[in-house]
């Protein structure tokens, strides 16, 4: 499946590279999604973006919401987890262009988690194309439950909860080499991530999470393909702490295609693996990597203002959320790319 994830990557560009739909398209990077379970958005993520970064004094504001569905159970090696319910995650973000080819990012992050109102749509989705369901037609329907035991003592628990704050991720991209036409262009980033979040409630770990990572990004005249690579040193949230459960580091890697249609609709997708960051617990269902698959556009509202959405659909079956819905409303008020 993850090869196929691929082939739709490059088969987008190479489409792109090949038709010419849009001579001279503005590029606007990849899409700012992430895996949303609940353990991995305790950890530092740098969304994937491109390699350019902003003007200096020119600025973007993002409006954001992802909403996924979430069922797992397994255990192994006198250690469990379990995942039932709907996670609702907004983001307000903004990206600022500094001197010297540096961008700085700066996200508030809150979570809505609940049992939801899903599961019969996706039980009849699974049933229609004979997708397996891993045993979701059998559970209660709508229910939310999130834990991690560790010789039978929790050691990770998200709690139903209104709204509440999660970590706040501060990036800091540099811009090394320019993007050519007969080059690929090279960013550097790092972050970190403030513990804001309510740790006690599963929204946060407690610890300043660092990050580092390169973006590679190579354009056409009418497709944009953008790589990354990173690694976040995690922390561990006291409850796993307490139980001697450590929050492993996560690497994630992906790749993105972007291929204007007009001038005012962008196609979009992308495909991200990442590792667990509960591969400690010692069986598959937490300690295989994570892929998802995204597929997506962005409309140009007026000048300066564009509307995104897309789907996220989970690889590696038995590991990560079933599907997420992901939209965004961004506002350039510069308009370049």
């Amino acid at each position: 499946m993850s090869v196929r994830a691929v082939a739709v990557l490059l088969a987008l560009s190479g489409f792109g590279a090949a038709s010419g739909c849009v001579q001279d398209a503005e590029f606007r990077g990849p899409m700012p999604v992430r895996n949303e379970h609940p353990a991995q958005l305790t950890v530092l993520h740098m969304d994937i973006a491109s390699a350019a970064t902003l003007p200096p004094g020119d600025f973007e504001l993002r409006a954001a919401a992802e909403y996924s569905s979430l069922f797992l159970s397994g255990q192994g090696n006198g250690n469990s987890f379990a995942m039932d319910g709907e996670y609702l995650q907004t983001r307000l973000s903004a990206r600022l262009g500094l001197p010297s080819q540096l961008e700085l990012d700066l996200e508030l992050p809150y979570a809505h988690t609940g049992g939801g109102f899903l599961d019969d749509f996706i039980i009849n989705w699974h049933d229609f194309w004979g997708f397996p369901d891993q045993g979701r037609s059998a559970a209660p329907r709508n229910q939310w439950f999130v834990r991690a035991t560790d010789q039978g003592n929790t050691a990770f628990e998200v709690r139903a909860e209104d709204w509440r704050p999660m970590d706040v991720p501060v990036v800091l991209k540099w811009q090394c080499l320019p993007i050519r036409p007969d080059a690929i262009g090279l960013a550097l980033r790092a972050g970190t991530e403030l513990p804001l979040g309510d740790d006690k409630r599963g929204f946060g770990n407690g610890s300043f999470d660092t990050a580092i990572g390169a973006i590679a990004e190579w354009r056409s005249s009418v497709v944009a393909v953008v790589a990354h690579l990173q690694h976040t040193f995690a922390g561990t949230p006291p409850l796993a702490r307490a139980v001697g459960l450590h929050f492993a580091d996560v690497t994630s890697t992906g790749i993105a295609a972007e291929l204007p249609l007009s001038h005012s609709v962008t196609a979009l997708a992308q495909v991200e693996w990442e590792t667990s960051t509960l591969r400690q617990l010692g069986f598959d269902r937490v300690a295989s990597p994570q892929m998802l698959l995204w597929i997506g556009g962005r409309v140009l509202l007026q000048r300066g203002l564009f509307l995104e959405a897309a789907v996220g659909e989970d690889l590696l079956p038995y590991v990560s959320p079933d599907v997420t819905i992901w939209l965004s409303m961004a506002l350039r008020p510069g308009g370049g790319p």
